[in-house]
């Protein structure tokens, strides 16, 4: 995202030939600057969300497989049809059984057609005609493509097939995906698509280009799309938006996502300030700088920065926001929030690219956090951090107090085979509680133990004041994570350690707890568990019993010890970019499994 020069009169940063420099420096043998974007593209796709899939009941209530219907066209299956799935073959009589339905249930037929086919039924017969150009149009740039062309001339035959599929329908457009194209030498075409579908109302408009240029400018009359509820667009140069415009460019726009788009500082400022219903903003890949993502909306429930390199984000003014989701990349930058009273899920925070300051207030580690540097609205947590940095370590504690509510928290160990830079290991025994273990923190999760020691205090310091913890979750599989110094960050079995152990002989690195294990059903295997039978510690013991029957609050095992209990489950990271902004999935980071093993968290000394 470019930035404006300091007295706002500079012009724009040459944005493509940055990237093309950069990309050419990586090496001058294997893939051109120009394959390496086009490597982007696919990855910028996957993002999206699924094609439109047109409603079936009014209350949205019914449950057959024409719910999942989608506008991408689906390759046979060689069943043959109803037939093929079980169905008795159908009598031909010759009459047009189809045609005697209603005009409504005809219209709702074409809907579910791909692109080309749903136009290809004006040829049956007048009537026919008349129902697609009654129905509101769905187009897929997916389904208009020749397979058997060179790419230049599909890209030329496709551009057209949508402009003429677009002008051809009276409107309205109910749905626009366009992903496949170039618009490379294609302008003109591209002005009158725009102008098009702003004149035919579209609602919903996913519009990426496969560039030649990255820096592409998008018509001015993207501007006068009024009726779009949601927007996607991807590789373009963002037009200049007049602050002042009455009304609002777009007054009914719900979801917004700009893919590797160049827009200044300011332009997001008066792009915020023109969609009054705006709940879901994404911004994606965008990687020149300097930048800064500013956040000033009084409607916004979601805002996500995905693999982006701003200088800084800044939660300026959002009084509706509940979900401030970042996945980033690059250097060090500082998150803002200045007012966001409603924010409930805050996450990944990599505790090595990201400071945190709240109302002003910059969060170190150890500092004393005061009220007016608290967020009490946060719910759930996800934080990135190295414990073989001490320094991270320690912030971790700091993070807690700022969130005096939290009730789950998300741990990603980043795996490094590097040693530990400990230093001050006594600095957990003088640690004391805080408000959200003291009352609130009910769910933990880590993911990637390795074994360190600051892991195993952490976990302990968890355990020992958390005193309405109920589900901690571990996530043994590593193998989707790379360590920083470049190997897979993979760690044996016997460095998952769930009670707490440093990770040396299966010692506890607490005086107070305890383990009982037992799968409630299946089986768990050997490796994600302590080692059984009495630890090498003295001052802690892992006791092994079979689980049976449906593990409850009230259930302590017989013989155990007395005290608190916590359930231990397997987690499953379900972290992507579709669950971060979809608000009907509660938790973005992790979903627990079924308990299978339970923790006995014992006051004072155990019971050898």
């Amino acid at each position: 995202m470019d930035a404006a020069g300091a007295a706002g009169g500079e012009p724009f940063v040459n944005y493509a030939a940055e990237i093309l420099v950069i990309l050419n420096s990586l090496g001058l043998e294997g893939p051109s600057a120009q394959d390496r974007i086009d490597l982007i593209v696919p990855d910028l796709i996957s993002l999206l969300p699924p094609p439109f899939v047109p409603a079936t009941d009014d209350d949205g209530s019914s449950d057959s497989d024409d719910d999942h219907f989608s506008l991408t066209s689906s390759e046979s299956d060689g069943s043959g049809g109803a037939a093929g799935a079980g169905w008795p073959a159908a009598q031909d009589d010759g009459q047009d059984h189809i045609g005697r339905l209603a005009d409504d249930l005809l219209s709702n037929i074409v809907s579910r057609l791909p692109t080309n086919e749903a136009a290809r039924t004006m040829v049956l017969s007048t009537r026919w005609r008349f129902v697609w150009a009654a129905t509101p149009l769905l187009v897929d740039d997916a389904h208009l493509r020749a397979a058997n062309e060179s790419h230049e001339m599909s890209a030329f035959r496709a551009v057209r097939a949508v402009s003429r599929c677009v002008a051809a329908h009276p409107g309205p457009l109910r749905a626009v995906r366009i992903t496949h194209l170039s618009f490379h030498q294609q302008e003109y075409a591209l002005q009158r698509l725009v102008a098009a579908l702003a004149a035919k109302n579209v609602q919903d408009l996913i519009l990426f280009n496969r560039p030649s240029s990255l820096d592409m400018p998008l018509p001015d009359d993207i501007l006068s799309c009024a009726y779009l509820t949601r927007l996607y667009i991807g590789i373009w140069r963002w037009p200049f938006l007049d602050t002042t415009a009455h009304p609002p460019a777009f007054p009914n726009l719900q979801e917004l996502g700009l893919f590797h788009t160049i827009i200044e500082d300011k332009g997001v400022d008066a792009l915020l300030a023109q969609c009054p219903k705006l709940k879901i903003f994404s911004f994606v890949m965008a990687c020149n700088c300097p930048s800064r993502l500013r956040v000033k909306s009084r409607s916004l429930r979601v805002v996500m920065e995905w693999k982006c390199s701003f200088d800084e984000v800044i939660i300026d003014d959002a009084p509706c926001l509940e979900r401030l989701l970042l996945e980033s990349s690059g250097d060090r930058r500082p998150i803002k929030i200045v007012h966001a009273p409603r924010l409930e899920i805050l996450g990944f925070l990599d505790l090595q690219l990201h400071t945190l300051e709240i109302g002003g207030i910059a969060i170190r580690a150890g500092m004393n956090v005061r009220a007016c540097a608290m967020l009490p609205s946060v719910k759930i947590l996800a934080v990135k951090v190295r414990f073989w940095d001490d320094m991270e370590a320690k912030m971790l504690t700091t993070l807690l107090r700022c969130f005096p509510q939290l009730e789950t928290l998300h741990i990603m160990c980043i795996p490094s085979r590097s040693p530990d830079t400990v230093d001050d290991m006594d600095f957990w025994k003088s640690l004391a509680s805080c408000d959200c273990l003291d009352s609130h923190l009910k769910t933990f999760v880590i993911h990637g133990v390795q074994g360190r020691k600051h892991e195993a205090r952490f976990t302990a310091h968890i355990f020992k004041n958390g005193k309405v913890l109920k589900s901690y979750g571990i996530v043994y599989s590593h193998s989707d994570y790379v360590a920083e110094d470049g190997s897979d960050g993979s760690s044996s079995s016997d460095d998952v350690v769930d009670d707490g152990s440093d990770g040396s002989n299966g010692s506890s690195s607490s005086d107070d707890v305890i383990v009982e294990e037992g799968p409630t059903s299946g089986s768990v295997g050997e490796g994600n568990a302590p080692s059984g039978g009495s630890s090498g510690s003295d001052d802690a013991e892992v006791e092994r019993r079979p689980m049976s029957g449906t593990v409850g609050e009230g259930n302590a095992p017989s013989g155990g010890s007395s005290g608190k209990y916590v359930f231990a489950h397997p987690a499953f990271p379900c972290w992507s970019f579709q669950n971060a902004i979809n608000l009907l999935v509660e938790d973005p980071f992790y979903v627990l499994g079924p308990v299978m093993a339970r923790i006995n968290i014992v006051g004072g000394e155990t019971t050898h």
